[in-house]
C-alpha cells in the first residue's frame, strides 16, 4: 500500500441460581477501574490459577457459562468457589495459551512493541499458499519470548514487598532463568520456554524435560501416606482400591504444583506473596498415559455426557479441581501470622481463569462457535472466578456479566498490592478490585480489542488474519483477505451465526471507527500480501489504516503490491 460505550447487559441469559446477585455493565469513558479494594484490608496474599487450554465449559458450575456446565467432567471446587465468591460469565482471554500469557503478565494488549505476541510459533501457520503474510513476533532470533524491558506483574509486586513465585507453564521467556533473572519472580518452579508437559508424569522421580527441574523436589512416587492426605479426601465417587493402588506409582505433574505452592505458601506467608500457579493441564498430550489412574478409572466408568466425553481429559480436568482443593484448604486452616487469629484465606485473594477456548477434540464449547486458535467465541471466551474467605475483598454470590480480559488481572493484582504503576508505562488492563469487593461496583471501559495478523490453518481451524472489537452486546469482526465486516450481537446470538452488518450498517460504522483509531493508537503492524502475488486494486471511499497511519479517501483507487500491508477499509463518512 503507498499509504502507510458498554452497554448495560442485563439481558444476558443467566442460570437460575438462589442467593445470586446478577449485576451489569453501563456506558463509560475508557481505560478507567471501578477503584481499589477497600481500604480496611491488610496488602492481601494473591493466589492465581491459570489452567491451560481450559474452556469456557469445561466447569460443571453453571455460573462462569451462562448456565452451559459441562455434565461429564466434575470440578467440584471450581463450582464452589464459583458458588461462594465472583463468577464471571463475560470472560475472555486471547485465542491460545502465549498471548494470553504475555497479556496477564504485562497488562498488555499484543500489538504493544512489549508485548507483541499473537499466537504459538508463529503467524504463517497456514501454510505457502496463503494470500497474506504475518509479521515476525516476539523477540528477534528467539522463541516467542517476552521482551526484557515488559514490565511483568512479577516486578511490580515485587517492588511493593511481594514475594512472588511463578510455579508450572511459563512458555513466553526466552530461558527459563529469565522467569527470575528478568520477569520479577523471585522463585520459578517448574516453568521453562516450552508450552507443553511432554509428559505428564515423572518418571522416576523426575520430571521431563520441558518441564523445569525445580519441580523435581516434588517428583518422588506416590507413598501410602501421600495418598491418605493428599488425594484421599479430596476424591468423589472414586473407587477406594484404585486409590490404594497408587502408592509406588509416579508423581502426576498436577499433584506436585499443588505441593509445590503449598510449600511456597509456607515459607513465604510472613510477608505478602502472590503466587502464580499456571498448571499443565488440561494441555496436551491427552491420553490413558497422562491421566491419574484412579481418575481414568473414575472416568471410563461414568456413563457419556450430552457432549465429548473423554476420560483421560476428565481426569486431567477432576485433577486440576483437586489441586485447587487442596490449596484452598490450606489457605483456610493456616494460621496467618501477619493476623493474628485469623487463617491465610482471609486475607487472600484466589483468581482461576483459563488462557484460552478449549481444544474442540477433547470438550465441547457450544453453544459458543469456534475453539483454541480462533478469534470466535469458542476461542475466546474462558471462565474467571475470584473467591475469598474475607468478603472485604471478595463479596461473593454473585454472578458478573462484565466483559473482562486476562490484561486486567495484572492490573487487578498490582491495585490490591498497593504497587506503584511504572512511569511511562501504558497499561490496557483495567482494575477488576472494586468488582470482587463490591457487587453494586461498575467498570469503565469503552470496548475490548483482539487483533491477529496472521494465520492458524489446520484440521479443524480456519483462522485467518482478522480484527474485532466488542462493545456492548455487540462483536464486529474485520476480515482483512477480502476486506469485510461480520458483526454479532452476542446478546441474542452468542454462536455468531446471524451477521448483521448488512442490517445495522451504523453499529459496523461506529465500531468500525473505533477499531480502527484503536489500531492506529498502538501502531498495530498488518499482515503484508504475499511476494509472488499480482498486486491488488481496489476504490476506497471511506477511512483506511496501513502502516501505522489511518488516512481518508473519496472515491480513490489503491494499490497493494506484495509486501506492503493489507489495509482495514471501512467504507462511509470519516470518523468524527
Amino acid at each position: 500500500m503507498r499509504n502507510r460505550q458498554l452497554r448495560r447487559l442485563g439481558l444476558l441469559a443467566l442460570p437460575t441460581v438462589l442467593a445470586l446477585t446478577s449485576v451489569g455493565v453501563p456506558s463509560a469513558a475508557e481505560e478507567r477501574a471501578a477503584g481499589p479494594a477497600r481500604p480496611d484490608v491488610a496488602r492481601p496474599n494473591i493466589v492465581f490459577v491459570l489452567g491451560d487450554d481450559f474452556g469456557w465449559t469445561d466447569l460443571s458450575s453453571p455460573l462462569t457459562n451462562q448456565g452451559n456446565a459441562n455434565d461429564f467432567y466434575e470440578t467440584p471446587t471450581l463450582e464452589r468457589i464459583a458458588r461462594e465468591g465472583v463468577a464471571f460469565d463475560n470472560a475472555y482471554a486471547s485465542p491460545n495459551c502465549a498471548p494470553t500469557r504475555a497479556a496477564l503478565l504485562t497488562g498488555l494488549y499484543a500489538p504493544r512493541p512489549t508485548n507483541n505476541i499473537y499466537l504459538v510459533d508463529d503467524l504463517n501457520r497456514g501454510g505457502d499458499d496463503t494470500l497474506l503474510v504475518g509479521p515476525p513476533q516476539g523477540l528477534p532470533d528467539e522463541d516467542v519470548a517476552l521482551p526484557a524491558e515488559a514490565v511483568t506483574v512479577g516486578e511490580r509486586l515485587q517492588g511493593a514487598g511481594y514475594t512472588t513465585g511463578y510455579l508450572g507453564k511459563f512458555h513466553v521467556a526466552a530461558t527459563p532463568s529469565d522467569i527470575t533473572a528478568v520477569h520479577g519472580f523471585d522463585e520459578n518452579i517448574g516453568g521453562t520456554h516450552a508450552g507443553a508437559p511432554g509428559a505428564y508424569h515423572a518418571q522416576n522421580g523426575t520430571f521431563v524435560s520441558q518441564i523445569g527441574p525445580e519441580l523435581d523436589a516434588f517428583a518422588a512416587d506416590y507413598t501410602q501416606q501421600y495418598v491418605d492426605d493428599n488425594i484421599k479426601p479430596y476424591t468423589h465417587t472414586t473407587d477406594p482400591a484404585a486409590l490404594d493402588a497408587l502408592v509406588g506409582t509416579d508423581k502426576h505433574v498436577s499433584d506436585a504444583l499443588a505441593d509445590a505452592t503449598i510449600d511456597f505458601v509456607d515459607r513465604n506467608k510472613d510477608d505478602p506473596f502472590l503466587a502464580f500457579l499456571s498448571t499443565y493441564a488440561v494441555h496436551t498430550p491427552v491420553g490413558a498415559k497422562q491421566a491419574r489412574a484412579d481418575l481414568l478409572a473414575k472416568y471410563r466408568a461414568k456413563a457419556p455426557g450430552t457432549g465429548p466425553s473423554n476420560p483421560a481429559y476428565g481426569a486431567l480436568v477432576e485433577g486440576l479441581d483437586q489441586s485447587v482443593a487442596r490449596v484452598i484448604e490450606h489457605l483456610e486452616t493456616t494460621a496467618d501470622p501477619r493476623r493474628p487469629g485469623h487463617e491465610l484465606a482471609d486475607n487472600t485473594v484466589v483468581v482461576f481463569t483459563g488462557d484460552n477456548g478449549g481444544v474442540g477434540q477433547f470438550t465441547d464449547n457450544g453453544p459458543l462457535r469456534g475453539e483454541k486458535g480462533e478469534l470466535r467465541e469458542g476461542g475466546l471466551r474462558v471462565p474467571l472466578i475470584a473467591w475469598s474467605a474475607n468478603p472485604a475483598l471478595v463479596d461473593g454470590n454473585t454472578v458478573n456479566h462484565t466483559p473482562v480480559y486476562s490484561a486486567d488481572l495484572h492490573t487487578t493484582f498490582a491495585s490490591l498490592a498497593g504497587a506503584r504503576t511504572p512511569a511511562g508505562q501504558p497499561l490496557d488492563g483495567v482494575d477488576l478490585s472494586g468488582l470482587f469487593a463490591d457487587a453494586s461496583k461498575e467498570l469503565d471501559r469503552d470496548a475490548l480489542y483482539w487483533h491477529l495478523p496472521g494465520y492458524l490453518i489446520d484440521a479443524s481451524r480456519d483462522q485467518h488474519p482478522q480484527s474485532v472489537i466488542r462493545s456492548g452486546r455487540w462483536k464486529l469482526l474485520y476480515n482483512y483477505e477480502d476486506r469485510t465486516w461480520e458483526l454479532y450481537d452476542l446478546v441474542a446470538d452468542i454462536g455468531e451465526s446471524d451477521n448483521r452488518a448488512a442490517r445495522e450498517p451504523q453499529v459496523v460504522h461506529r465500531l468500525g471507527h473505533k477499531l480502527i483509531r484503536w489500531l492506529d493508537k498502538l501502531d498495530a503492524p498488518l499482515a503484508t500480501l504475499r511476494d509472488g502475488h499480482d498486486p491488488l486494486s481496489f476504490t476506497v471511499s471511506g477511512d483506511v489504516y496501513a502502516n501505522g497511519h489511518t488516512s481518508h479517501h473519496r472515491n480513490e483507487t489503491l494499490v497493494v503490491e506484495p509486501g506492503e500491508e493489507m489495509p482495514v477499509v471501512l467504507t462511509g463518512p470519516a470518523a468524527r
